[in-house]
Formats: structure tokens, C-alpha cells, sequence
């Protein structure tokens, strides 16, 4: 029998949740990429044009595209090249459901701080990826 404690029950949650996003959003990324690769959905760019408008500006390469800034390109999720950023999106926000799922571990430790914490960057990851704050551009 070992004397190691286990992961304290936010930690386990966390990282529980954390596991299950990762893999999902991974499967996904994979996934949605097999469909565009194969051919199964059309893209919104050729392949054979990707090599001139790779050299291009980002501002530049999105009006080649014919893709909308910001969050423009969810009217076009339905072209393959398009839709592989839903795995994107899936990876890049699984870190809030774990965030909001220890607040009420937090809560009930009487850890106010730290719920406060979470909640705050919750709040902030969500409200940047809204893009309704600039940078400048």
C-alpha cells in the first residue's frame, strides 16, 4: 500500500474533465480534417491554391478566400477546409467547462477566492474568443 495521497477532488475533476476534452476535441480535429482531406466536403479554397495564398498577409489571404474576418468563417463551416477549425474551437475552450466545474468544490471548501478566480477567467477566455474586444488591427 503506498502512502501517496491522491489528487485533491478539484484536481481530479479538473483533470478528469480536461482528459475528456482534449481527447474529444483531438477526435474531432482528426476527424473533421479526414473529411476535408479526402475530399468528402468541399473546401472554400483549393488545394492547388493554397501554395500562391499562404504567401500572402492574413488580411489579404482571407479576402483571397473569400472568408470573412473575426468570426466570419462560421458561415462558411459547411466548406471542408472550414470546418476542421470546429476541432480548433473544440480544443481552444475545454479548459472553461473545468474552470466552472470545480467553482463548487471551491464553493463548498469555503475557498471564495478561488471561485472568484475561476469564474473570472472563465468569463475572460469566453468574452475574448467573442471577439467583441479588438486588438488594434
Amino acid at each position: 500500500m503506498s502512502d501517496t495521497p491522491g489528487p485533491a477532488a478539484d484536481q481530479a475533476r479538473y483533470a478528469r474533465l480536461l482528459a475528456i476534452g482534449t481527447s474529444s476535441g483531438l477526435a474531432l480535429l482528426v476527424a473533421l480534417f479526414a473529411l476535408y482531406m479526402l475530399g468528402i466536403v468541399e473546401p472554400q479554397v483549393a488545394h492547388e491554391r493554397l501554395p500562391d495564398l499562404w504567401t500572402l498577409p492574413a488580411e489579404r489571404f482571407l479576402e483571397e478566400a473569400g472568408i470573412r474576418d473575426g468570426w466570419g468563417w462560421v458561415a462558411l463551416v459547411h466548406r471542408g477546409d472550414i470546418l476542421t477549425l470546429v476541432g480548433i474551437v473544440a480544443l481552444a475552450i475545454c479548459s472553461v467547462p473545468c474552470l466552472v466545474a470545480v467553482i463548487p468544490v471551491y464553493w463548498a471548501a469555503g475557498q471564495r477566492v478561488l471561485v472568484a478566480i475561476c469564474a473570472v477567467e472563465a468569463v475572460v477566455i469566453v468574452f475574448a474568443a467573442s471577439g467583441l474586444v479588438g486588438g488594434g488591427h
